[in-house]
């Protein structure tokens, strides 16, 4: 079944941000120190203040993927209750950690399957998004994956493709690349989350370079 973009308007009262690769709980000193903290209960306390001080409740926040690592379901629903934002959308990374086992057991007990998923699914303040999702946010096109794209849907139309994953590692998806506007929203990037105003400023310093006969 096709499933259409989510719509989302950016504005006064309703803001829309963007952030990836938090990994909070993560207990491994390169990632920690690499940002200025001690230990990982710093880091997450950092982390938390932060995104509170840009993001308020009645905000949309969408995180692309790995929200933490090394975490308990208790100490998951601690960090989810200290940050003030209520609507979530979130792409699966490639380190899932106890969400992805909460979504499946809440998915199988209001299914009784264990063979399907289901997006988006809605589980207190999180949206479940998918691996992969097209969101419209006044109306312009952004695709949104853990993983960078070399060609995306309408890229030829400035479509903007936003990751994370690497870190800030990749020059292709960093802020001063001005080849294609594609962008690494990751927390070693930018140590908050983007505004889509943020973003759209960025974005007009990139051009989209030709990649293949389709684009």
């Amino acid at each position: 079944m096709f499933e259409r973009p989510l719509k989302l308007i950016h504005n006064d009262d309703h803001r829309v941000y963007f952030t990836s690769d938090t990994h909070f709980n993560h207990d491994k000193a390169f990632i920690y120190e690499s940002r200025g903290y001690k230990n990982r209960y710093e880091h997450n306390d950092a982390l938390i203040a932060k995104i509170n001080e840009v993001v308020r409740p009645e905000d949309t926040l969408i995180h692309l993927g790995d929200f933490c690592l090394n975490i308990t379901m208790p100490e998951f629903e601690q960090i989810l209750a200290r940050i003030n934002c209520m609507h979530i959308g979130y792409i699966w990374g490639n380190h899932n950690s106890c969400i992805r086992r909460q979504y499946e057991e809440t998915l199988r007990g209001e299914y009784q399957r264990d063979d399907i998923d289901v997006y988006p699914y809605t589980i207190g303040k999180i949206t479940y998004l998918g691996y992969y999702k097209e969101v419209i946010v006044n109306g312009h096109q952004i695709i949104l994956h853990h993983y960078p794209h070399q060609i995306w849907n309408q890229m030829q139309k400035g479509a903007w493709q936003l990751s994370g994953h690497s870190h800030y590692t990749n020059p292709t998806t960093q802020l001063d690349n001005p080849d294609n506007k594609i962008l690494d929203v990751g927390w070693d990037g930018h140590g908050k989350p983007l505004s889509f105003n943020e973003i759209q400023k960025i974005m007009m310093n990139k051009v989209h370079v030709k990649q293949d006969k389709h684009h």
